[in-house]
């Protein structure tokens, strides 16, 4: 196995758990929502940041340093392979709205709760929160697309 092989390797599958995760706590979220179910809701909150520390965050990592290191390492460029731009773009616009806006919308979400806010009020932070996250993960999908089919 070459050491461009093995990257691409830790490339994908990073990519892999990260959109799967991300995919798989929307879905969650989604149906704790739709039951109206805000209790479940919150506690899937907690749980996302929780699994930002150990799984988001460092496949988001993975994905990065590795796709970095498979244009140094094989035959793509920045400046001739408009996709690897592309997703590197599409890359950091997920970080600025995991941390920009998902993060501050879940801790919005928390405090209204702990404050017993208004049940509308609530309802509004969770589809705010839910649409973030819709977001997110087609960003993600972007991302996966731009890779795979090198469009440009």
């Amino acid at each position: 196995m070459s050491r461009y092989e093995l990257l691409l390797f830790v490339h994908v599958l990073a990519a892999a758990a990260w959109f799967g995760a991300a995919l798989l706590a929307l879905v969650l979220v989604e149906l704790a929502a739709r039951a109206d179910d805000t209790g479940t809701v919150l506690k899937l909150g907690e749980y996302e940041d929780r699994l930002a520390a150990v799984l988001f965050i460092p496949a988001a990592l993975l994905v990065l340093l590795a796709g970095f290191a498979l244009v140094f390492d094989g035959p793509w460029s920045f400046a001739e392979d408009g996709w690897v731009g592309a997703g590197l773009a599409v890359l950091v616009a997920t970080f600025v709205l995991g941390l920009g806006l998902i993060v501050p919308a879940g801790n919005k979400m928390k405090r209204l709760a702990a404050e017993r806010a208004p049940a509308e009020d609530l309802r509004r932070q969770i589809r705010r929160y839910r649409l973030l996250s819709w977001i997110d993960v087609g960003l993600l999908a972007v991302a996966i697309f731009l890779m795979t089919a090198k469009p440009f």
